[in-house]
């Protein structure tokens, strides 16, 4: 069975409105070892706002938590959590007529953090939210 690939297209007022980009999932492998690097990040930054229920679910409770656990770990750990979330992203970039697709670059493909945010966030569910329904 094919990963799943998902198209966003910035909507949001803003310089990146109108941008396409393709998320696919990750391999079970990648992510299952995502997850596992979140949680030892979760340990070494003391991230402690995890509810007791969300604690007991598991990988399952990373659908529920998210983003914060990452924003909460150190600057280096963080950088590295976000690459590779964002490695499974590409830009759709359409010219004259050609479509083409390539791994989104940082510095070069993104004029709003809104865009970034929004961008993980959607990574995030497509890799991890069937483990909240898991989790139930």
């Amino acid at each position: 069975m094919a990963r799943k690939e998902i198209p966003f297209i910035v909507e949001e007022e803003g310089r990146d409105k109108g941008k396409e980009f393709i998320i696919t999932e990750m391999s079970a492998w990648d992510a299952d070892t995502l997850a596992q690097d979140i949680f030892r990040a979760m340990g070494d930054s003391n991230y402690s706002q995890i509810p007791a229920d969300v604690i007991a679910m598991g990988c399952a409770g990373l659908a529920t938590v998210g983003l914060s656990v990452i924003s909460a770990s150190s600057p280096d750990v963080a950088r590295q959590l976000r690459d590779r979330l964002m490695s499974t992203v590409d830009i759709v970039i359409t010219h004259e007529g050609t479509r083409q697709q390539r791994k989104v670059k940082g510095e070069l493909d993104f004029e709003a953090v809104s865009t970034i945010r929004t961008l993980l966030d959607k990574v995030f569910k497509v890799n991890f939210d069937f483990l909240t329904i898991a989790g139930e």
